[in-house]
């Protein structure tokens, strides 16, 4: 017994002497941390080294950094000047370039086709969709069968007739924009801003637009204007803050690719703004329910409600119906869209007029040979016998579209063939609307201002120089079946107001302000002050 003992002690003394040095083995905590990076920098190499040479998409040409890595694209996200980042990148690599590990940019106009029109149709980017905050998709957000039951319910409000129906009330903010620049001038004169030495008043023509779109737009999309702006000769900030809705958008969606930022930035920012939004939604709910309440208005007035009333179905989603928290989401991002893409369409195009006075002189002539009375200008006269009013326009958003985004679509994982390139499965693919606009191989002088190019060939103001600009290249409302379905009323506010505008005044710059178009852009360009001089012009009398 007392052997076993001995032997057993033996063993454990043994086996002691044999593990003491087993502690000393183990690595450190330091040793720890300097293997695991060690390993996260071999992974990352291979990883770089798959990505530039051996990923699907490595044929495309391409920084290598932007390859490897989201956080580039990310930063002039940020920045708010990737339109102007894709511009140089496509000068210096060409048509299709890679700008992330997993993602194409493209200014071949074949690609409007093969990527917005050819069905199946290809799925957006989940990234760049901002998530409806009340649960109910909107038609930006939406996809397949519920996209397709929204627009269809939607779309009739958009038809040329509703158009046709609705032009009463975008004539009468016409008028009221007129009005409300006339008071501006007599302010600025009576403040001192101007007159003197045979100079006009003054005035921030841009904010004027502002709150010209912004009554016109929530008075069509929630059956009565949501502040009367206009008529009330206030100032407000609701028209900044949905650009800082636009702001808020794009850093979130940019930010939503790197996890748990996306989740930081998402409760601070919603945070800090849910009391507004909340303000929003109620405000906007109210008066779509007073709307509502009113019934069928044919033959007091029409808008983008008419043809939903009678149609709001909350239960099961049918085919041409539209639900009340769906149609509050709709309504609410059509005033956004619009009231943004029209203010910075009129104001640079008014900017970019002025800025070369020939240009302004030739619209002004135009308008005013047609009009022998300011009440004679209405949408359906200035969607006729105006080629130049309508080059004018076209010009504006080709220069400077005022959503210069692109436009991603998610490649099936079997591929698909753009414009004649096969682009590998599960690839994000999209066309940059400015830099489609502005690459030199589409466009003759594309970054200068000539109007002349949207003439038809026959007008004398066209000039042969453009025979060579690829039209088709041109899609600033997009194509296919997710294009814009609000293009005609933004089409129909331009006119007027910048119709009525050039009729009832001659404008100036007296600060030539060559730093204007300087503007950062998120989804769309950021307002800025534009100071114009105004005054009445000189009638001959016709007899």
């Amino acid at each position: 017994m007392d052997g076993i003992k001995l032997a057993a002690a033996e063993v454990v003394v043994s086996a002691n002497e044999t593990a003491t040095p087993f502690p000393h083995a183990l690595p450190g905590h330091k040793q720890l941390m300097g293997i695991f990076a060690g390993a996260y920098v071999v992974y990352c190499i291979i990883s770089a080294v798959y990505l530039v040479f051996f990923h699907p998409l490595s044929k495309f040409p391409g920084p290598k950094l932007w390859a490897v890595s989201r956080i580039p694209w990310a930063y002039y996200v940020i920045r708010g000047d990737l339109w102007a980042v894709l511009d140089e990148l496509h000068h210096n690599y060409g048509g299709s370039v890679r700008i992330a590990p997993d993602e194409v940019t493209t200014i071949k106009p074949g690609a409007w086709k093969d990527i917005y029109v050819a069905k199946p149709v290809l799925a957006k980017d989940p990234y760049s969709l901002t998530p409806p905050l009340n649960g109910a998709h909107s038609l930006f957000t939406a996809e397949g069968d519920t996209h397709r039951r929204l627009r269809g319910a939607l779309v009739n409000g958009f038809a040329d007739k509703a158009l046709r129906d609705q032009a009463p009330i975008v004539e009468g903010y016409a008028d009221q924009l007129i009005a409300r620049l006339r008071r501006e001038a007599a302010k600025s004169k009576t403040a001192g801003g101007g007159g003197g030495g045979g100079h006009g008043q003054v005035i921030d023509i841009q904010r004027i637009f502002g709150y010209a779109t912004f009554d016109t737009v929530t008075d069509l999309s929630f059956g009565e204007s949501l502040l009367n702006t206009l008529e009330r000769d206030t100032d407000n900030d609701e028209i900044r803050a949905f650009f800082l809705h636009a702001k808020f958008s794009t850093i979130r969606n940019c930010l939503s690719r790197f996890s748990p930022l996306d989740v930081l930035l998402g409760l601070f920012l919603l945070g800090a703004t849910r009391a507004t939004r909340e303000r929003n939604w109620r405000l906007t709910t109210a008066k779509i329910e007073r709307r509502l309440a009113r019934g069928d208005l044919t033959g007091v007035r029409s808008d983008l409600l008419t043809p939903l009333v009678g149609k709001l179905d909350d239960g099961a989603a049918l085919k041409g119906t539209i639900s009340r928290k769906e149609l509050t989401t709709n309504q609410l991002a059509f005033v956004i869209a619009d009231c943004q893409l029209t203010t910075v369409a009129l104001a640079t195009a008014t900017y970019l007029l002025l800025r070369d006075p020939p240009k302004w002189r030739l619209l002004a002539d135009e308008v005013r040979a047609r009009f022998e009375r300011d009440d004679q200008i209405t949408v359906q006269a200035t969607t006729q016998t105006l080629p130049y009013l309508e080059a004018v326009i076209n010009e504006t958003m080709r220069f400077r579209h005022p959503t210069p985004i692109s436009l991603p679509r998610c490649i099936p994982p079997g591929g698909r063939t753009v414009d004649g390139q096969h682009i590998p499965g599960n690839t994000i693919i999209g066309i940059n609307l400015q830099n489609i606009q502005t690459t030199p191989t589409l466009w003759a002088d594309p970054h200068e201002f000539h109007p002349e190019r949207f003439l038809p060939a026959s007008d004398p103001r066209y000039s042969r120089r453009f025979d060579g600009d690829v039209k088709e290249a041109f899609m600033p409302f997009s194509a296919g079946p997710r294009n814009c379905l609000g293009s005609k009323v933004y089409l129909a506010q331009a006119r007027m107001f910048l119709a009525k505008v050039v009729w009832n005044f001659d404008l100036a710059m007296r600060d030539p302000q060559r730093d204007w178009l300087d503007q950062k852009a998120y989804l769309v360009f950021e307002p800025k002050p534009l100071f114009v001089e105004l005054s009445e012009p000189e009638r001959e009398m016709r007899v």
